[in-house]
């Protein structure tokens, strides 16, 4: 066993600062190398369950559709039935929805805030399937068409172009979509 050091409260005016620096170093490194592993295996213990239980659901960064914005999953209202032809509600289109949304749509949209582009919750209920799967493959193309309410949605945004998402499959836009509603 390494001999003793006083510690830092016992001698607090005692030598340079670096001493005491390598004192106080000195002390945490005895200290953690008694403790440590004892603590990783309460941490264990107590928290492993808990993050495998967590890392087992499908969520929405705590937000559930139709819910108060920061709700969590566990007070969150329930989420409404998919629309038909919205993924069918799957566990499986909803978790590929998942993941696409992060990939592709999170940077500008969120269920319930307005990021860059417009809160998504209820989409479906504002627009078919078949509006919305030209609309995320080529939003220019669609306000470039006419359609009233791609016009208001591009003025309502600040002219802000939505970017065109042509290599997603029609089956990813509605698992997205599934995955949002």
């Amino acid at each position: 066993m390494p001999p003793a050091i006083p510690s830092l409260h016992l001698y607090p005016g005692k030598g340079t600062p670096a001493i005491r620096f390598y004192r106080f170093v000195w002390m945490m490194n005895s200290f953690l190398s008694r403790t440590s592993s004892w603590v990783l295996a309460l941490f264990l213990a107590v928290a492993a369950p808990a993050l495998a239980q967590e890392a087992a659901t499908v969520s929405k960064a705590g937000v559930a559709p139709g819910g108060a914005a920061g709700a969590t999953p566990g007070t969150a209202a329930a989420p409404a039935a998919a629309p038909q032809g919205a993924g069918g509600g799957d566990a499986a289109a909803i978790a590929a929805g998942d993941a696409l949304f992060k990939n592709n749509c999170a940077q500008c949209h969120a269920v319930n805030d307005k990021v860059v582009g417009p809160a998504l919750a209820g989409i479906t209920k504002r627009r078919s399937i078949s509006w919305l799967i030209p609309w995320i493959h080529n939003s220019a193309k669609v306000i470039a068409s006419g359609d009233e309410y791609a016009v208001k949605l591009y003025n309502d945004n600040g002219k802000q172009q939505m970017p065109a998402f042509p290599q997603l499959s029609d089956k990813e836009i509605t698992s997205i979509i599934a995955w949002v509603t």
